[in-house]
């Protein structure tokens, strides 16, 4: 069976009214499918139409021959901040409908609004949570009723199975990296030929702003055996230089990450990485083994500097921990991003000058600040309605503040400083 995988065109670097970066990053999650695919004899196409920019009214002429297409709306980089602005996603199911082909549908919105998703996409059934097995026994003819974790129409009747449930991620292959346009991805901050991969599934914390529909509530690892292979294989065999582990909490599994950066600092490659961790995860000696490894960059979850949301929103961490973090990984040699949300319930003037104190006081190499938003079955606190265009006005001017800093211009090199221009100004045109 020849089967083709989409991940739609989306607006670069933002959407309109937007604060989703829609960023060049490979669907792992279509590689992970593609990789099952292949194992079980089929021929398999992906067309990353956000990489090669080919907008919805052009898809139709790369969707022939295929005897089933799937449409991703959230591709693994995606699912925790999914895009809110839909209209690539129903624009690029049109074109597929005008073309007469018939898809399938998988991704965070189909998960949480499976039958507005089918209603509006007009997909022949929406996949729900990952989907990877899932497209696997839809592809071997299983009838959709008795796939678990599919919602489909039955005549006008609307059927919703039981959910798939979890599989164990040492059942993945390697991802299928063969059939992705790997010269087309970069991360800004790291560089070019530019991969994810994904050492685990899920979180053990229970932070309550985090939106993990996607990742199902057993966290999940593979094994450090799995995990280097994947690596060899994307650097030795498809020329991968940069990438980013995209995990929640990737320091949760110290030990297989230090047998990763054992096999790195063996092979020597010419391999630059990053990762996402909590500031209260790390200590000198994994820091070093990790920045002797290559990694070169850690994204941290600030969200607040106040104590009052740090605990309101269970964070589970306190300020003082944060900045002994960062300080650590200052020390190793190892850049830094965090993340601020603003715009939370009940959220004063005062609340939000404190935060952006610390944010200084942190200073790290680059700041990602964000407007709090309420996904659908996530557990975040709602903002206030009112507030969402003040806030943006207000993630404007801290941009501005932040990144013009004498202090932060002195304390950066300057690759760092073209960088987070880089970042800093694509971001500033979103706010406009």
């Amino acid at each position: 069976m020849n089967i083709l995988l989409i991940k739609p065109y989306w607006p670069y670097p933002y959407g309109k009214g937007e604060h989703t970066y829609n960023r060049i990053w490979p669907p792992l999650s279509l590689a992970n499918c593609a990789a099952i695919l292949e194992q079980r004899g089929h021929t398999v196409a992906i067309l990353d139409a956000h990489a090669r920019r080919i907008r919805p009214r052009y898809i139709a002429r790369h969707i022939g021959g295929y005897d089933k297409i799937f449409l991703t709306s959230s591709s693994l980089d995606r699912w925790q901040c999914p895009n809110v602005n839909m209209v690539p996603f129903y624009e690029t199911t049109s074109a597929l409908r005008e073309a007469g082909a018939g898809f399938y549908v998988m991704g965070y919105h189909g998960t949480v609004d499976a039958q507005n998703v089918l209603e509006q996409s007009g997909a022949r059934a929406v996949i729900r949570g990952g989907p990877e097995f899932i497209v696997a026994d839809i592809c071997a003819g299983t009838p959709l009723a008795q796939i678990n974790g599919v919602s489909y129409f039955e005549g006008e009747t609307f059927r919703a199975n039981p959910d798939y449930g979890n599989f164990e991620l040492t059942e993945l292959p390697v991802p299928a990296f063969h059939l992705l346009d790997i010269d087309k991805y970069f991360y800004e901050i790291l560089g070019k030929r530019f991969m994810l991969f994904e050492l685990g599934r899920g979180c053990n914390f229970g932070c309550k702003f985090c939106n993990r529909i996607m990742y199902a509530p057993k966290l999940r690892v593979k094994t450090s055996e799995q995990m280097c292979e994947e690596v060899r294989t994307a650097v030795e065999e498809h020329g991968v230089k940069t990438a980013y582990f995209m995990d929640l909490e990737f320091l949760h599994y110290k030990n297989h990450v230090s047998r990763l950066c054992d096999f790195l600092i063996e092979k020597n490659y010419n391999f630059k990485w990053c990762c996402q961790t909590r500031a209260d995860s790390v200590d000198p000696d994994i820091l070093a083994k990790m920045k002797q490894a290559g990694c070169q960059l850690i994204h941290v979850g600030v969200e607040s500097g106040t104590k009052k949301y740090l605990d309101l929103t269970n964070k589970s961490i306190s300020p003082e921990q944060i900045l002994e973090g960062v300080s650590m990984c200052r020390a190793a040699g190892i850049k830094t991003l965090a993340f601020y949300m603003f715009g939370l319930k009940e959220e004063s003037e005062d609340d939000r000058r404190e935060t952006f104190r610390f944010a200084k006081k942190l200073n790290t190499n680059f700041v990602s600040f964000h407007k709090v938003y309420p996904y659908l079955k996530s557990n975040v606190y709602m903002p206030d309605i009112n507030f969402n265009k003040y806030i943006d006005n207000y993630i404007r001017r801290v941009y501005i503040q932040y990144y013009l800093r004498p202090e932060y211009i002195w304390s950066s090199d300057m690759l760092t400083l073209l960088r987070s221009f880089r970042v800093f100004m694509g971001r500033l045109l979103t706010l406009i």
